[in-house]
């Protein structure tokens, strides 16, 4: 140290650890407002610019899941932040079975490759809440901002849609975008935000967000999907706890449309009936019997047989259903344990707009998984918008609230 000293100078010795101080903070911001937010919004919106799901998956994991990880090896005691919260707890408790039933499922995926899943998921829980606790406005603005590209996209997938109409005429759409049943969970999440936005806002001749809504509503209805409208009423009841002058202007606009098609329409809403879904939750429900308690294990395969349908089926559409066939009542208890402490902290904060706006996104997507999904955890795709893009949205806000009430 004496040699060190007699050729440094002794006040920037004493400097550097300063300097390391300062250069660690700015690191860590970097990290979080540039590249996760970047991040963030290539997960909203990649579906529709890029070529295809893999690539999709791919921009996750060098956009949100990597500088994620490095984040929080940088600040460790930001994974205190997350374990923390009721809502990771029981989603780590969810997953710690669902490795387990691996040991006794019937996949035919690599166990190894299938074990990385809940990883995954939770570097988006992790990637949401280090956004939120750098600046908690700034993930809610690149949430606008991901809403702002949707509603461009819908109208991209639209002047396509009506130019050559695809066969069946049901849209699309285009880059990652696969089925129309899959495209309208995308466009009925971002629906489904620029009405809570419409809702929390409460400012008088503030028509800016129902009019965001109608290219997305529009494209909604081009995908010839029912469910997603399915979700936004049962959004619009939901929202009379949060917002309850707004929601009931909402719901009563919405049964007159639904009222008025019916007697000009009545084969738009009546022409499908109920898709065979009774059938095949009656078949499902009957298979979840048989293996009550722990389920058939992650991954397994089935096949669901709905009569007059004329083909065997490999999807409950519930996700509830398909989560108590592979994990059984202890993994769906799992599962309604973390959906339960989201709609309680959403209820418990429902004066702030961020939680109103988070809130109307879980139940648009638990509305939406009662009759389509089984891909309840997976690489992410379509089924994120309806499952893990709302929750994680919840539980930043709520690990951000709490770390500013203890300030």
């Amino acid at each position: 140290m004496p040699a060190f000293c007699s050729i440094v100078p002794v006040d920037t010795v004493q400097s550097i650890p300063m300097l390391s101080r300062l250069a660690a903070p700015s690191i860590s911001q970097f990290v979080v407002r540039r590249w996760l937010v970047l991040g963030y919004l290539a997960l909203l919106t990649g579906l529709f610019w890029l070529a295809n799901s893999s690539v999709y998956t791919k921009v996750f994991y060098g956009l949100v899941a990597f500088p994620a990880l490095l984040a929080l090896v940088h600040s460790p005691r930001r994974l205190s932040d997350l374990i923390r919260e009721p809502m990771l707890l029981a989603f780590l408790a969810l997953s710690a079975w669902l490795l387990l039933s691996l040991t006794w499922s019937g996949t035919e995926d690599d166990p190894g490759g299938l074990a990385k899943r809940p990883l995954y998921v939770f570097m988006l829980f992790a990637s949401c809440t280090l956004i939120a606790l750098e600046d908690r406005e700034l993930l809610l603005k690149a949430l606008m901002a991901g809403a702002a590209l949707a509603i461009l996209a819908a109208l991209v997938n639209l002047a396509f849609y009506f130019m050559e109409p695809p066969p069946g005429r049901r849209l699309i759409g285009v880059g990652a975008l696969r089925n129309s049943l899959l495209t309208s969970h995308v466009f009925g999440m971002f629906c489904a935000y620029w009405i809570a936005v419409w809702l929390a806002r409460d400012v008088r001749r503030d028509w800016i967000p129902l009019l965001c809504c109608v290219p997305l509503l529009v494209a909604l209805i081009a995908t010839g999907s029912r469910t997603p409208l399915m979700a936004l009423a049962l959004m619009s009841v939901w929202m009379l706890i949060m917002t309850p002058r707004r929601a009931a202007y909402l719901l009563a606009a919405g049964l007159s449309l639904i009222a008025a098609s019916y007697f000009a329409f009545p084969e738009l809403l009546l022409q499908r009936g109920l898709s065979f879904r009774p059938q095949l939750w009656s078949d499902a429900l009957g298979q979840a019997l048989q293996n009550l308690w722990f389920g058939y294990g992650y991954d397994s395969r089935f096949t669901f047989h709905a009569e007059g349908l004329g083909m065997s089926m490999s999807d409950p559409h519930n996700v509830e259903l398909a989560v108590l066939l592979e994990l059984g009542l202890v993994g769906l208890l799992f599962w309604l344990t973390m959906y339960g402490f989201g709609i309680w902290r959403c209820f418990s904060q429902r004066k702030d707009n961020g939680f109103k706006i988070a809130s109307a996104l879980l139940v648009y997507g638990i509305g939406a998984g009662l009759t389509e999904g089984s891909s309840f955890l997976s690489r992410p795709n379509e089924s994120w918008f309806l499952i893990w893009i709302p929750l994680s949205l919840v539980a930043a806000l709520s690990i951000s609230q709490r770390a500013l009430d203890k300030q």
